[in-house]
């Protein structure tokens, strides 16, 4: 009895092994592939810390940088640039309104929008300027769109000015005005006089005022570089004049200048005889009588002198 019982021991330990090595195989063999798996997410907790680092020394050139999946790779000089861009275009347009309307639609489809605007009438013809202020990553979208809305384009220039180094030295004397202004405030806490103060206070005044001049013209290369300028001309289609043909010089014929020379003298007796019988018709009544009271003063005018000039010559030769 004592022999089988631990005959049976024996068997149930064996089988007690084997069971308990045919469970702890299986879950020997995660931890062989578990390194593997965090491996991976702990590189890249890693990344995002080294990220920050890079971005901070250089913030504004990521921020340029083009979106991933773009396809689009930025050259090293692109990257961190100000450029001020300046567009000029004349347009010739069959109708200046609805160039006007589209001008316009361009300009706010872009992002930008109108800065000043001007028509007027020349010769029963309207023309027009516009000036647009476009961002300057719209610019040359902008200039196609426009140069498709003329018949023609008469004028297209574009020019750029990079105020990057501007820029740059204006961010370094930034930094030292500011150091310098916190140094005389300073100064300005630690001074106890009045005369040392207003002195202090008198410098502190002339860095500040440089700073804020230093920032407006930083505020002004940022809104320009930002904003490019358009200058758009439209000008009428006006039509052109038909020219008149030249004439031809007329021969020279002599027998159409004695019958024009005849037709004018035969208006001219005709004219003549014309105005007798007018005047001879009107006055005739008049003249009758007056000619005939003429007659008879000068009538009796002789009569009365022809009779005493002999009387009186005989009387005085008698006596």
């Amino acid at each position: 009895m004592n022999a089988r019982k631990i005959f049976a021991l024996l068997s149930l330990f064996v089988v007690a092994m084997m069971l308990i090595s045919a469970c702890s195989a299986p879950a020997a063999a995660p931890p062989t592939q578990a390194p593997a798996q965090p491996a991976q997410p702990a590189i890249a907790e890693v990344k995002p810390a080294e990220a920050p680092a890079a971005s901070s020394a250089d913030s504004s050139v990521v921020k340029n940088l083009p979106a991933a999946g773009t396809g689009v790779q930025a050259s090293p000089y692109q990257q961190n640039r100000m450029i001020i861009k300046n567009g000029e275009m004349a347009l010739l347009v069959a109708d200046t309104d609805r160039a006007i309307d589209q001008a316009t639609s361009v300009a706010v489809d872009t992002g930008g929008y109108i800065v000043s605007s001007k028509t007027w009438v020349q010769d029963g013809f309207k023309y027009a300027a516009l000036t647009m202020g476009i961002p300057s990553d719209q610019f040359e979208v902008a200039q196609r769109r426009l140069r498709g809305l003329a018949l023609e384009v008469q004028n297209d220039s574009a020019s750029g000015q990079d105020v990057s180094q501007e820029y740059v030295d204006l961010q370094s004397r930034l930094t030292n005005l500011e150091a310098t202004a916190a140094r005389i405030r300073e100064f300005l806490a630690k001074a106890t006089k009045v005369a040392d103060a207003l002195e202090i206070n008198r410098q502190l005044s002339e860095v500040e005022g440089q700073i804020e001049e230093v920032k407006g013209r930083m505020q002004y290369l940022k809104d320009r570089s930002a904003f490019s300028t358009i200058a758009v001309a439209l000008n009428p289609l006006v039509p052109t004049p038909t020219p008149y043909p030249t004439p031809t010089p007329a021969a020279w014929q002599p027998g159409k200048t004695v019958e024009a020379a005849g037709d004018t003298l035969g208006g001219l007796l005709r004219g003549l005889v014309d105005a007798v019988l007018y005047l001879g018709i009107v006055l005739l009544p008049f003249l009758i009588p007056m000619l005939a009271l003429v007659a008879v003063v000068v009538y009796f005018r002789r009569r009365r002198k022809k009779p005493v000039k002999p009387i009186s010559s005989s009387t005085n030769t008698e006596k």
